[in-house]
């Protein structure tokens, strides 16, 4: 399989502030949703075994379209410029203790999670 990081880059449309991430969960829920288009984070969330993608957008030839599919990424021409996808909330954790560094591509951790989480 083809590694999905590689087609990733910054959406030339959206400035810096523009390029934001958000976790949105309800108080029910068993799984939280996660949007990015901060390049760092997109390979993160491409990354983890525990990201189901919902949707993905793709510039090719500076026209953005939404591709719903894993399937069909990686995009045969341009790249994978923000996605959204959902995520078990056994896997998000807000440390008491910050970490040693303010990098927003260091939220998302690709560690090995105990399955019996999710139990």
């Amino acid at each position: 399989m083809t590694d999905l990081t590689e087609h990733v880059d910054r959406d030339p449309q959206l400035n810096g502030d523009e390029k934001e991430t958000t976790i949105t969960m309800g108080g029910q829920d068993n799984s939280f949703t996660v949007y990015s288009a901060k390049p760092t984070v997109v390979k993160s969330l491409l990354d983890h075994d525990h990201f189901e993608l919902d949707w993905a957008r793709v510039v090719e030839d500076g026209a953005g379209h939404s591709v719903a599919d894993r399937e069909v990424l990686p995009p045969a021409d341009g790249d994978i410029v923000a996605v959204e996808g959902s995520m078990p909330v056994g896997v998000l954790t807000v440390k008491s203790k910050p970490r040693a560094n303010d990098n927003q591509s260091s939220v998302v951790n690709s560690e090995t999670v105990d399955s019996s989480v999710f139990e």
